[in-house]
């Protein structure tokens, strides 16, 4: 009877352990200016945007396709003349591009110029 309970004991104990988990999580971590400026720039010919450009700074989101983000607009002319974009990152890999949306609030933000 020991016998048996310890073949299934090592049975059981094989269908616990799995040579196909899962990778460890990693947080991402916030783009690089470099990764930000090439972000952008592939973000504004996406939607189009021409001449002079704006960006805010590099914030975290839970939302959308990356974990970090960047809002974007046309420099010059009234605001409301201007829509606001929010490009995703997730560390230095570039995510999309996406209107801004109320929870983002880029219309609250600093704009600086981008070179």
């Amino acid at each position: 009877m020991a016998a048996l309970s310890a073949v299934l004991t090592l049975l059981l104990a094989g269908c616990a352990s799995s040579a196909n988990l899962p990778p460890a999580y990693h947080a991402s971590r916030a783009p690089a200016a470099k990764a930000v400026q090439e972000g952008v720039r592939k973000a504004a010919t996406e939607a189009k945007l021409t001449g002079g450009l704006e960006t805010s700074a590099v914030r975290h989101t839970d939302h959308g396709p990356g974990s970090y983000f960047v809002c974007l607009r046309q420099r010059g002319g009234p605001s409301d003349r201007r829509p606001a974009y929010s490009v995703f990152f997730d560390d230095d890999a570039y995510k999309g591009v996406q209107s801004s949306v109320i929870v983002e609030a880029c219309e609250a933000q600093p704009w600086i110029p981008f070179n």
